[in-house]
């Protein structure tokens, strides 16, 4: 049996099913059918653009209903204020090139008195049916599938708020460089995101995915990546190079530190994730039955844990 769609996955996801839940006080009722009706795969033709979501939403009548979703964009002027505090925090400018949002985006932007999340008061609901609860089923079905698009692409959140990635990005290039930030009219405006109906169901009905991720470090080829796209702060261009070999010699420690686990084995595991006993005694140069005793030590002190059988076991840190 295969576990239900979760919605929001990401903490900007999680925030958005919140600002639903604050919109659904009154209506409780409303959205656990609209969780089935988003699960269910009946919200199609979705269309995300700046102050604006339009969907159509299948029911119980032949033609399906038409929902959107309405919030104020920022003005130019609170744009340029959060690209410039955006810009000045390094961190937060190289997640952002990279394509993550970071955490906490949102404080940053409080600082300049907005929000990318909609407060209950400036969200705007409207659907075709005839039920007079906001927000009604189809409505919550929106929202549900709304944080789940907005799991595989954060930056629909600044788009609703009236400025793209394409904008976005480069404001915070031209910011960071030292230059003038182009107007969002000179810039060739990305096409509001129409999802594919077969698209959306496959996302939409994709399994979950499991609660604990092994996460398997690697060392960086060009740690010095985010410098070299961010580009020097301004007043220390002479100094670029000088920068990316202190990044480089930053990330070699670092990564040393983690590759130097006293035990060798362990040190193994977690360069190679989930492997065979073989493999790390060709790795370490160690008998293999060495290797297999030690690991039923580390087994016994609750450190690996196996998976498969026979000549496909694997062992990996718990």
């Amino acid at each position: 049996m295969s576990r239900p769609t979760r919605f929001g996955l990401t903490w900007w996801g999680q925030r958005w099913i919140a600002a639903l839940e604050a919109l659904g006080a009154v209506y409780t009722n409303r959205l656990p059918r609209g969780r089935t009706y988003a699960r269910k795969g009946t919200v199609h033709d979705l269309v995300v653009a700046p102050g604006r979501v339009t969907a159509r939403v299948t029911g119980s009548r032949p033609q399906p209903y038409r929902v959107t979703l309405q919030l104020p964009v920022f003005d130019d002027a609170t744009w340029d204020a959060i690209v410039a505090a955006l810009a000045g925090r390094v961190r937060h400018a190289a997640e952002l090139l990279d394509g993550r949002m970071p955490e906490d985006v949102d404080e940053v932007l409080a600082a300049c008195g907005v929000s990318l999340f909609p407060s209950a008061r400036e969200l705007a609901t409207r659907c075709s049916c005839p039920d007079v609860a906001n927000p009604c089923k189809h409505v919550a079905a929106v929202h549900y599938v709304l944080a789940q698009t907005f799991d595989a692409d954060p930056f629909l959140l600044p788009t609703l708020r009236g400025r793209d990635r394409l904008a976005l990005l480069a404001g915070l290039r031209a910011v960071r460089a030292g230059g003038v930030e182009d107007a969002p009219d000179q810039l060739e405006p990305e096409a509001p995101l129409r999802i594919d109906t077969l698209v959306a169901h496959a996302l939409f009905r994709s399994p979950a995915p499991p609660t604990d991720v092994p996460i398997r470090p690697h060392q960086p080829e060009e740690p010095d990546a985010p410098l070299r796209r961010l580009g020097p702060p301004p007043g220390l261009e002479a100094a670029a190079d000088a920068l990316r070999a202190t990044v480089r010699g930053a990330a070699a420690v670092a990564w040393e530190l983690l590759d130097g686990d006293p035990d060798p084995l362990v040190g193994a595991l977690r360069r190679l994730g989930p492997t065979s006993a073989r493999s790390l005694a060709e790795a370490l140069e160690l008998p293999i039955e060495e290797i297999r005793a030690r690991l039923r030590q580390l087994r016994a002190e609750d450190r690996v844990v196996v998976t498969g059988r026979g000549p496909g076991t694997r062992y990996q840190l718990a």
